[in-house]
């Protein structure tokens, strides 16, 4: 057998989550490889990038099999995929080891508030700003899978998502907030009014299209921090629990971030 199809034994199908974080990897320009399978359970990649070597387990989220009527919690198949990594990273204690998500179904979210929900607590307090022009800040209490006695191997959990600015939206929103400057009541009603008028067929123009990037949510309780300096791309975000409020909130944007932040973009489209 050529070394060729001895290796092609070993290396694991590649899954749709596994090349979109290749692809943001390559755009990094960061040193990854795989890491080849065994009869221990591993994680998918490791990069070394510093003086601590990193790895990294990478889910996405399948249809539920029965389909969620009315209200539901997006947060059991988060801690669930939180307990499978868990496993993964067992034999990597001095590693910086870290939990990336993809999710494309319509079923599951990945939004930075929801992860963090069913990281650190299911009771949620948000302080948010009018129409989400800044940053929210949350604390969180009740059931947590991330904590000082528990999961502390994990660095981080990374989203990976697309990124791309709805200009409708952007417009919608610059108007929304034109009249709650000039006091006057911003009815829920009235985005959808707006969208219909703006664009009565739906329509919109978007900038930064196939764009890939990462949000860092950084664990309070990891043994080994995720590094500062990894994942700090144009339009990366990376979140944090201060010390000494227990809030978690936004520490970093990416150059690109930054400079639409500069120019009006509200936080809610960054």
């Amino acid at each position: 057998m050529n070394p060729a199809s001895s290796k092609a034994l070993h290396e694991p199908a590649k899954t749709e989550s596994e090349a979109v974080f290749e692809r943001y990897l390559e755009a990094q320009n960061l040193n990854w490889s795989r890491v080849l399978t065994s009869d221990q359970k591993q994680p998918d990649y490791r990069i070394e990038h510093g003086a601590t070597p990193c790895v990294f387990e990478v889910k996405e989220f399948d249809d539920p099999g029965t389909k969620p009527s009315g209200g539901f919690s997006p947060c059991p198949p988060i801690r669930e995929k939180i307990h499978t990594a868990a496993k993964q990273f067992k034999n990597y204690r001095d590693d910086c080891c870290a939990l990336v998500f993809w999710n494309t179904n319509f079923y599951r979210s990945v939004l930075p508030q929801v992860v963090l929900s069913a990281a650190f607590g299911e009771r949620v307090r948000e302080n948010r700003s009018p129409l989400g022009a800044e940053p929210s800040s949350y604390h969180f209490s009740g059931r947590a899978e991330l904590r000082p006695d528990c999961n502390t191997r994990f660095s981080a959990i990374v989203v990976l998502a697309p990124y791309r600015l709805n200009h409708l939206w952007l417009e919608v929103w610059k108007r929304l907030d034109a009249k709650r400057q000039r006091g006057e009541i911003v009815e829920t009603s009235d985005q959808f009014d707006l969208l219909q008028q703006l664009s009565p067929d739906g329509t919109a123009n978007y900038s930064y299209e196939g764009t890939i990037r990462t949000v860092v949510l950084e664990n309070p309780y990891a043994k080994v921090p995720f590094p500062h300096h990894l994942f700090v791309g144009p339009f990366d975000q990376r979140w944090s629990r201060n010390k000494e409020t227990g809030w978690f909130r936004l520490v970093f944007m990416g150059s690109e971030l930054e400079c639409l932040r500069h120019d009006g973009v509200p936080f809610i489209y960054l």
